[in-house]
């Protein structure tokens, strides 16, 4: 499973994780969101399905909190989330966030 700090994430990409748990995805959302954080973290497995997912936000200074931890349903208890909470806060702090 690849971890990848900012790596492109479609909506349609983000409506179908949001799906894979039985979540009630809101199209739209990520194109709205994307924008505004510091960065995310997408976990995807060899054949580039996204599995995983953590949003950075932050309050362009040196705060950042995380949001919006996905993992998709089949993929649950694997790990899948702590390893981009681990990853988004690794980044975070290379950015100067505490």
């Amino acid at each position: 499973m690849d971890r990848v700090w900012r790596d492109p994430i479609s909506d349609d990409e983000m409506c179908d994780l949001v799906r894979s748990h039985g979540g009630e995805p809101e199209p739209g959302w990520w194109d709205r969101i994307r924008r505004h954080s510091l960065g995310w973290v997408a976990a995807r497995e060899e054949d580039g399905v996204l599995v995983g997912f953590v949003n950075v936000a932050w309050d362009g200074g040196d705060h950042a909190f995380l949001l919006d931890t996905k993992t998709r349903g089949t993929h649950q208890r694997r790990g899948i989330a702590t390893a981009v909470v681990a990853s988004a806060v690794t980044h975070a702090r290379a950015a100067g966030c505490e």
